[in-house]
């Protein structure tokens, strides 16, 4: 962080401050994708008689007599002997060390890098019992460090007393600390999304688009290749990665479109296409009422708002950048950009309402719906043809499953409720999921409406309200 004050992790914080205040020794693991404010959180929770220990990619002799210097900074002389592997140093430090004291070992990926048998170490010491110190360990690479604590196989599965997963955070945060209207958060929040670190290098600018023109389409700007730089953490290879992330960016947002537009087969695609999946950089978009594992109509949908952006609007023009062409680029993305924070708003929205109680009840996941819809004439019973059906809110109500919610969101400038009611509710009566039902209407909108209507409003203060915590 630069000048910006530390951002919301009140959890995080206590967690970790009651595993370090326990006088049972912790294991804990804590690991996020880069930029999430990882090493800042755990070196704001540990004290000065701590020690924080951050590996770079150097061969384990080098890390070891690094970790022995940071050691000797606070135990005088722990830096005179040679120690020749983990199992002697971490040992050594545990005879000199306080009781309590907490040792972090971040970027530990680039640790075990290295020296594949640290994981059994650490193992051992931890199952000795025998233990005087909190042992942390923290990583960027969201794969490894998944492993480390998921896998049945690995020498750390079950072992962590503590497993913190670190999010993005929350858009009503944001708007404390940079004070800005609902508006403007949303639709910062849209290309910055919850990362403490793009929010403290925006802070540095005047404006929104400054700091877009500097920080993301220079080329020297400090987020300019940011997807390749964090993909780096994650694979040796990154070109699958980059190939499925452009490809969807595109609006190619089927398995099989995904795999045709990168010349693969859908086989070849499997794995990395489940690896962004596993990281949160996409996400499968199913359908209200429709299973994830037996629908046929998943789409996959960038879930990082800077990464949405980057491969909507940077990434299709990078020859125009290399030429120094910003204003093009800009220009695109002001043409583009209501359509952008459309689908951010689209899904605060839909988090606004999952799992909070509104209108009278309280509702489960709220998702979007899209099909098909039979069209009939009068007097025929058999359709003429089909119609394309879309609602961008839609659950049920978890105290009365005879009620739903169905919801449309709109980020433009202020229109007419009533008009918009009355085309919702023509939607709603064709639509499956809706028949027989009581139906509770809801109007997302940027703007106050220009006219009233029978249904409930929610504008950008509300939805950034009812955000979850």
């Amino acid at each position: 962080f630069l000048k910006m004050e530390f951002v919301d992790r009140i959890k995080e914080q206590k967690r970790l401050q009651r595993a370090f205040g326990s006088n049972k020794r912790k294991f804990v693991v804590v690991y996020g994708r880069r930029r999430l404010g990882k090493s800042t959180l755990l070196k704001r929770v540990i004290t000065e008689d701590d020690i924080y220990f951050e590996a770079a990619r150097q061969e384990t002799q080098v890390q070891i007599s690094l970790l022995a210097t940071t050691i000797a900074d606070r135990y005088e002389g722990f830096d005179m002997p040679v120690y020749p592997s983990w199992h002697s140093i971490l040992t050594a430090f545990n005879k000199v060390c306080r009781e309590n004291t907490v040792l972090v070992l971040d970027e530990f990926p680039y640790m075990v890098e290295k020296d594949s048998a640290l994981p059994s170490v650490l193992q051992t010491l931890v199952d000795s019992g025998e233990l005087r110190y909190h042992l942390v360990v923290c990583g960027s690479s969201q794969r490894m460090m998944q492993r480390f604590v998921l896998d049945k196989s690995d020498p750390l599965y079950g072992r962590a007393h503590e497993r913190m997963n670190l999010r993005p955070i929350r858009p009503q945060y944001w708007q404390e600390v940079m004070r800005l209207d609902a508006v403007s958060t949303i639709e910062e929040y849209s290309v910055w999304g919850g990362v403490p670190r793009y929010w403290a290098l925006r802070e540095e600018y005047g404006s929104f688009c400054e700091a877009v023109e500097e920080l993301v389409l220079d080329e020297h700007g400090m987020l300019n290749g940011e997807p390749s730089a964090l993909f780096v953490d994650e694979a040796s290879d990154i070109a699958p990665f980059q190939s499925i992330m452009t490809a969807i960016g595109h609006g190619n947002m089927r398995y099989s479109a995904v795999a045709s537009v990168i010349g693969k087969k859908t086989t070849e695609i499997s794995k990395p296409l489940s690896a962004l999946v596993e990281m949160s950089y996409i996400c499968k978009d199913v359908p209200f009422g429709e299973s994830e594992e037996k629908t046929k109509k998943t789409l996959y949908v960038i879930n990082d708002n800077f990464m949405a952006f980057y491969y909507t609007f940077i990434e299709p023009h990078r020859s125009m950048l290399a030429l120094g062409r910003t204003a093009f680029v800009m220009q695109k993305i002001k043409a583009g950009f209501p359509a952008h924070v459309g689908k951010v708003w689209e899904h605060l929205c839909q988090a606004a309402v999952s799992g909070n109680e509104l209108f009278g009840h309280t509702w489960n996941m709220a998702r979007r719906w899209w099909g098909k819809v039979p069209v009939y004439e009068d007097g025929r019973k058999t359709p003429v043809g089909f119609d394309d059906l879309e609602f961008d809110v839609v659950a049920e109500a978890v105290d009365a499953k005879d009620t739903i919610l169905v919801g449309e969101c709109k980020w433009k400038a202020a229109d007419y409720a009533d008009r918009l009611l009355v085309q919702l509710k023509a939607k709603a009566e064709k639509a499956p999921f809706a028949q027989g039902k009581k139906i509770v209407y809801v109007l997302f909108l940027k703007e106050p409406p220009l006219s009233a209507a029978d249904c409930h409003v929610f504008l950008p203060d509300d939805v950034l309200k009812y955000q979850p915590e």
